[in-house]
């Protein structure tokens, strides 16, 4: 892969709002500090500065910025000297008008304006080794498909031939669908693929533009990401991560994010419920009411090796005489996952490549023998800037799910974004209730009702 090919990056700069600057230097951080140890404090603290100034003045004036556009900007032939780019930036005010990317820009001027022609054709040189470099550093490793084949054997074919004799000798009524899970899971002789890690990782990478309070959890998954595609598909693993932050702001949408991205099923269980172990492992055929797990299910029905896993609610596990605790505990390592044990099937199975994503409202009443098999994040509230893009893609989706050319009346989507004390679940039910009643009353014009503090907080939202 080419610098020019590389996932464009560029693309999380939210040009036009108050957050250019953050992202532009969040952006060169990240990209500049693998090669810090290359030059002295100063220089690497200039160079950043020449990143962001260059990054922002090209996402404002060119379309589909890439890295190699910004190393072709230090080094444009066009330029009557090295001296004269810099002026370029100096003068291109258009670039910098919100206003902290106006106060920088100035004092990145101030800085710069004193540097000699000598000087400032030095820098650059090793600007452009140094980016050069960050960038290629920053390539998604591949996976060399001839040496590491994508399908893992999760189901054996022993195990499924001697579940399917046991299943034969168990009561019809019992034994409904558990048959034809495990004539599904002999399909492609058990095996079953690996995601593409390279490709999830660039889906992902734009998710973060959109999804702001989310992106400290992607940035992780992306990590082990790219390692899963420097590896074979036999050692392919995301680490399990729990999400925190109050109901509604987001926390399962990652997960319906990570999904797409990974082009896998997905599955949610509560953790709170009396029967959530029972949910992953399956229940005994001797017990009434009994049906497989949620893991062996997805598995066997799907293609995938690694479907994703929500559970949801871990503050509320309970432990009572079924308990979910163990099971996660095996689940959440490797190697005793690669041994699950399916209950009612009574077949084991590979379950270590299966993605868990857990949320919860707290840290209390999580035992700190799973905290210790997870990364934590906590997930803030979503921004008005961040509430009011979900508003618009709820209305695009209405429209298009309905076929009715339905407009949010004027101002109202502003005004909801603007109550970060709603969390999102209610905010899209308000953005489909105004378009219920639109499509009712035949208008094109969907008025959407905002609660009140007051109301909000007497009715529980």
């Amino acid at each position: 892969m080419t610098i020019k090919e590389l996932p464009n990056c560029l693309a999380s700069i939210r040009i036009n709002t108050k957050e250019d600057l953050v992202d532009a230097s969040n952006l060169a951080t990240q990209l500049l500090k693998k090669t810090k140890s290359k030059m002295d404090h100063a220089t690497y603290e200039l160079s950043k500065d020449m990143f962001v100034g260059v990054a922002l003045h090209l996402c404002y004036t060119q379309k589909n910025v890439s890295y190699q556009d910004m190393l072709n900007f230090l080094t444009d032939p066009l330029w009557c000297s090295t001296k004269q780019m810099l002026v370029n930036l100096w003068n291109c005010d258009k670039s910098f008008l919100q206003q902290d990317a106006a106060l920088w820009h100035k004092g990145f001027t101030v800085k710069t304006q004193h540097l000699s022609y000598d000087r400032i054709s030095g820098l650059v040189k090793s600007f452009h080794a140094q980016w050069t470099q960050a960038f290629e550093l920053s390539k998604p490793i591949t996976r060399k498909k001839a040496r590491f084949p994508s399908r893992v054997q999760i189901f054996k074919q022993e195990e499924v031939a001697n579940a399917l004799s046991r299943m034969s000798e168990v009561r019809a009524d019992i034994r409904v669908g558990g048959d034809v899970l495990l004539e599904n899971a002999k399909l492609n002789d058990g095996f079953r693929t690996v995601p593409d890690a390279q490709q999830a990782w660039m889906k992902l990478e734009t998710a973060k533009s959109s999804f702001e309070n989310l992106i400290e959890p992607i940035s992780r998954l992306q990590m082990d990401l790219l390692l899963a595609g420097a590896m074979k598909p036999e050692s392919f693993h995301i680490t399990p991560i729990l999400l925190l932050g109050d109901p509604g702001i987001g926390k399962t949408h990652l997960a319906t994010q990570l999904g797409n991205a990974l082009r896998v099923p997905m599955e949610k269980i509560s953790a709170g419920g009396a029967q959530g172990g029972f949910q992953l492992t399956g229940s005994h055929t001797s017990w009434t009411g009994a049906r497989p797990g949620s893991i062996a299910s997805v598995l066997a029905k799907g293609e995938s090796a690694a479907p994703i896993i929500v559970i949801d609610e871990l503050d509320k596990i309970v432990d009572d005489r079924y308990p979910v605790l163990p099971v996660l505990l095996d689940l959440f390592e490797p190697d005793t996952a690669k041994d699950f044990k399916d209950e009612f099937l009574e077949m084991r199975f590979d379950a270590s490549r299966v993605i868990f994503v857990l949320t919860a409202n707290s840290l209390d009443g999580v035992p700190t023998s799973l905290l210790s098999r997870l990364e934590v994040f906590d997930v803030p509230r979503p921004e008005p800037e961040q509430r009011l893009r979900i508003i618009h893609g709820e209305a695009a989706r209405l429209r298009l799910d309905t076929k009715r050319d339905i407009e949010l009346e004027e101002g109202g989507s502003e005004t909801l974004a603007e109550r970060i004390d709603l969390d999102l679940r209610k905010t899209t039910r308000l953005v489909r209730e105004a378009f219920s009643k639109a499509i009712g009353a035949g208008d094109k014009v969907a008025k959407l009702i905002i609660p009140n503090v007051a109301v909000q907080r007497r009715m529980g939202f």
